[in-house]
């Protein structure tokens, strides 16, 4: 299937759309429930605002990514970054 240059609304349900590409896709304000997303590539996207939860994130890479206020249950990434600075200058692992 292919959707080229449309504005629309999908309602996607117990599918698979493994192998799929999305270029220049515009997915503000959608919802995504019970997905895998396993091996899946994700470049020069705009996840602002976005809210993950109940999500496996196990071996997840992130690289050149802007963290400005980035949250990870409730605790600032740059507080994060700035405790392991600092046990790093302590001589801890």
């Amino acid at each position: 299937m292919e959707i080229h240059d449309r504005s629309d609304v999908l309602d996607v349900r117990n599918a698979i759309v493994s192998n799929s590409r999305f270029d220049d896709v515009n997915l503000s304000n959608t919802q995504f429930h019970n997905v895998d997303l396993s091996a899946a590539v994700v470049e020069d996207a705009n996840l602002s605002n976005a809210f993950f939860s109940k999500v496996n994130m196990s071996n997840l890479k992130i690289e050149n990514a802007e963290v400005a206020g980035m949250m990870i249950n409730g605790i600032r990434l740059s507080d994060l970054f700035q405790a392991y600075e600092t046990a790093q200058t302590a001589g801890g692992n």
